[in-house]
Order: C-alpha cells, then structure tokens, then sequence
C-alpha cells in the first residue's frame, strides 16, 4: 500500500461527505418550501370558505 492512497481515500471521504451534506441540506431547504407552500395553500382556502351556523 502506498503511503498517498490514505490521502486519496480522505480526500474521496471528505467529497462523499460534502455532498451528503449538501444534499441533505437541499432537501430540508425543498422540504421547508413545499410546507411553506402548503401551509399557504390551507390558509388561503381557509379564507374562502364560507362560515355556517
């Protein structure tokens, strides 16, 4: 084994681990905004619908 393959290992590591990170954090982002939008969504049609006694 070759003492440079542990830093190419690290190295792929910590890319893996970056774009976990990233990916993870584009999904709690696109997850926020469609519960947003839900959200949104029942109030809006909260507002429009008619009250009964």
């Amino acid at each position: 084994m070759n003492p440079t393959d542990n830093l190419i290992d690290f190295a792929s590591y910590r890319k893996r681990k970056q774009a976990q990170q990233r990916a993870r954090a584009m999904w709690e982002m696109y997850a926020f905004q469609a519960g947003l939008q839900a959200f949104q969504w029942v109030q809006a049609a909260k507002a429009t619908e008619t009250r009964q006694a």
